[in-house]
């Protein structure tokens, strides 16, 4: 086996693909021959690496095998001890076992990228799918609180009087967000909305950075206002800004 046909083999040596006399004059070849020592190394740390889903790869591997994907062996020819059967090269059907292995190798490779790819697009689907329903949902629960006798309907505006949002309440202290005029915020930071109840401002809940689907239930007061700002993300126990929008219930 000379040293271009030993580079050829090298990866599914790496990957237990290879048996036989191949593999015993493949790694008689190894042994003596330190640029495919190194080469064998770094594939099998390939190998090792992803299969293995909490260790992240050597610093530096995927850099090494990189440049060496273009690289053509030099002619080196081995000495004597290469040989495992001195004179007798890889039978052809060594090589056709090998070449199969080869395939099968790739084919796997291919199915995993095939089933990792459909196994994204299913869970794409569904979270779609749920975003629809919610979105659906929400709709539905909206236009049956505007249905509902009692109700009534809260604007929210600026200081200039704008309206940034609008939320429709019920008697039993439900409430939704009809709609909304608000800027999405910056990362870090979400709206909140506050109950005006004797005076004093009480937290109803967060509002994300970009409010499109609120819903809110006041068990035990009813506040005289509603009231809205801007916040660190995860919301603060009592305002921490001035509200941008607010309005009497």
């Amino acid at each position: 086996m000379n040293h271009a046909d030993a580079h050829d083999l090298l990866a599914p040596l790496s990957l237990d693909a290879l048996d036989g006399e191949v593999r015993g004059e493949l790694e008689a070849h190894v042994a003596v021959c330190a640029q495919c020592q190194r080469e064998l190394d770094d594939l099998r740390e390939v190998a090792t690496a992803l299969g293995t889903t909490s260790l992240a790869a050597p610093e530096g591997l995927w850099e090494r095998i990189a440049a060496r994907l273009d690289e053509r062996p030099a002619p080196i020819e081995p000495p004597p001890l290469v040989f495992a059967r001195e004179g007798h090269p890889p039978s052809a059907r060594a090589l056709v076992r090998v070449r199969r292995a080869l395939a099968a190798v790739s084919l796997v490779a291919a199915a995993a990228v095939v089933a990792l790819a459909v196994g994204l697009a299913h869970e794409s689907a569904r979270v779609g799918s749920l975003t629809s329903a919610l979105a659906s949902a929400q709709r539905g629960a909206v236009a049956t609180a505007l249905a509902t006798p009692g109700h009534r309907v809260v604007t929210l505006t600026s200081s200039s009087g704008e309206g940034l949002a609008t939320f429709v309440m019920l008697p039993d202290g439900r409430g939704y967000l009809v709609r909304d005029a608000l800027a999405p915020l910056a990362a870090g930071r979400t709206y909140q909305l506050w109950g005006i109840v004797a005076g004093r401002p009480v937290s109803i809940g967060v509002m994300g950075r970009a409010p499109r689907s609120v819903t809110f239930t006041l068990a035990d007061a009813t506040p005289s206002a509603l009231g809205i700002t801007v916040e660190p993300r995860g919301g603060s126990l009592t305002p921490a800004t001035t509200m941008v929008a607010s309005g009497a219930v």
